[in-house]
């Protein structure tokens, strides 16, 4: 899924939420600095360590505050758990059963 369907379907779940609208342009603006800093264009390129390394980046960063850093990891997990749909539970379980072939397109 391309960066701008990302950020489509970002908008769409953060609206299915009621979320205000300042809430909605904050999450955006953190999602679309979390996608220029990894350089991500797809969602193809995602992985969990960018995350860490995301918000690692930022809590070295003086400049931020403890409150951007709260809004900027809600962002992205929210942008993780309902637009792309990846948690690390259901990658672990998925993982973990042994014995289970999977076919991916």
């Amino acid at each position: 899924m391309k960066k701008s369907l990302m950020l489509s379907n970002l908008r769409i779940e953060l609206r299915r939420k009621q979320s205000s609208f300042s809430t909605e342009r904050v999450m955006l603006n953190w999602v679309k600095k979390f996608f220029e800093e990894m350089s991500i264009v797809h969602s193809s390129q995602i992985r969990d360590w960018q995350k860490e390394m995301f918000l690692t980046n930022l809590h070295k960063n003086n400049e931020v505050s403890f409150e951007d850093l709260l809004q900027a990891k809600s962002s992205i997990l929210f942008l993780f758990e309902k637009v792309l749909k990846q948690t690390e539970l259901s990658k672990n379980v998925s993982e973990e059963e042994p014995g289970v072939f999977r076919i991916t397109a």
